[in-house]
């Protein structure tokens, strides 16, 4: 296990598993080196050349899309429009990466007779069902992914030979916290703690390297006070930061000009704070021990249920993601991650005090990432790799282990 640099830690991911040096290289060059392809419960892949599937009677079309440089979301309101059905009526399996080449299915609601050209996008087949598509649909991804311009081969190979047998941390990736402004997770703990000035200070406060010059002017503004200047130098894409300027502008105190901003992104901060709190409880959870051995105390899943550990029981470990109706590990591991949340400052019952249909509810997450079909190839200074991931898994986490970046956006993550 080998200590991760100070950017990971800010997201909670303090560790690597493999003992290596760091290889260096980029990923996403180009779309085509990070290919994305959903696979479908019963197995079937949603291919990039194309998918046949069984059409059934029902009220449902499900539409396989290939996308490059394409957000999911943007795709799935422009769909809606074009087809003149509410956005809620159009629904998908999984997010897949944007700054990438993603194969998946999309689904509307009723018969779509004529699609749109939207650039960046094919429509390779549509098929009627009787049901939505939706992540109980998918069993997750598979992934080939070319790492180009590798500073050291032999550090690459040498991970990814460690990673054919290690039990690797089943982190939240890169993309739930953003690389060039890694500050979702802090305004998601700030509404946590209802501490309104802390959401300011995170928002327009903190100011990082890569951001745009506009971006930066705009922050500066709106940290001096001057919040109508600051909104009229923000670029129009910034939806969240001119929706609470605007009201601070107005004169609203600070926590309803926060309230301003639509309740589709502060859900996105809040499960960034609990994404951010379950990689601090990896975190800990590995320093007690591998993954993949459960201690007493520890949370196991077997047959799809959740059960504290007991010696001959077996099953895989699993950890919360902190919200209501969760259960907390016992003895060391127990007090391991209690001692995450007193240090972070969360209360667990700020979880349902949330206002505006932001209550968070607590899930289950295996510990352990769980790796499949995977196999790499080198090329000159170029490594392929192919694998697949369930649903809610990072290939990030892995490519992390063999890069090793100590600023991961200069690496393309």
């Amino acid at each position: 296990m080998r200590e991760a640099p100070p950017f990971d830690k800010a997201l909670g991911m303090y560790y690597y598993v493999t003992d290596t040096c760091p290889s260096g290289g980029v990923i996403k060059k180009s779309p085509e080196d990070f290919v994305v392809e959903e696979v479908l419960a019963d197995g079937t892949v949603v291919a990039v050349g194309g998918v046949q599937l069984r059409p059934r009677v029902g009220g449902w079309t499900w539409i396989h899309v290939v996308k490059r440089n394409v957000d999911t979301i943007r795709l799935m309101l422009r769909l809606a429009k074009a087809l003149g059905v509410s956005p809620r009526e159009v629904s998908v399996g999984g997010i897949k990466d944007t700054r990438a080449v993603a194969s998946h299915i999309i689904s509307v609601r009723g018969a779509v007779k004529g699609l749109p050209e939207v650039p960046g996008v094919k429509f390779l087949g549509m098929w009627s069902m009787d049901r939505p598509m939706s992540p109980s649909e998918i069993y997750g991804n598979r992934f080939t992914i070319v790492l180009r311009d590798v500073e050291r081969v032999d550090c690459a190979v040498e991970a990814l030979e460690a990673l054919k047998s290690a039990a690797v941390p089943n982190y939240y990736g890169y993309q739930r916290f953003g690389t060039i402004r890694p500050v979702s997770h802090l305004l998601g703990r700030a509404l946590l703690r209802k501490s309104p000035e802390e959401f300011f200070d995170a928002m327009f406060c903190k100011i990082f390297e890569h951001e745009s010059a506009a971006a930066k002017k705009a922050r500066e503004l709106a940290c001096r006070g001057e919040y109508q200047k600051a909104l009229e130098t923000f670029p129009r894409r910034f939806v969240e930061e001119r929706a609470f300027l605007r009201r601070l502008a107005q004169g609203y105190d600070m926590w309803n000009a926060i309230m301003g901003i639509p309740l589709q992104i502060l859900r996105i901060y809040v499960e960034a704070a609990q994404s951010y709190l379950f990689n601090r409880f990896l975190s800990a959870r590995l320093e007690l021990g591998p993954l993949d051995k459960p201690l007493e105390g520890d949370l196991v899943e077997v047959g799809g249920q959740v059960a504290y550990y007991a010696e001959g029981l077996g099953g895989d470990v699993v950890l919360p993601v902190a919200g209501a109706g969760v259960r907390m590990p016992r003895g060391k591991v127990g007090e391991a991650l209690l001692k995450v949340m007193k240090g972070e400052g969360v209360d667990p019952a700020a979880f349902l005090k949330m206002p505006r249909g932001l209550k968070a509810y607590g899930s289950y997450r295996r510990a352990r990432l769980e790796v499949g079909d995977f196999s790499y190839a080198v090329r000159g200074r170029d490594v392929e790799l192919r694998f697949v991931l369930p649903r809610g898994s990072y290939a990030t986490v892995l490519l992390r282990e063999a890069v090793k970046p100590a600023e991961p956006y200069r690496h393309g993550f």
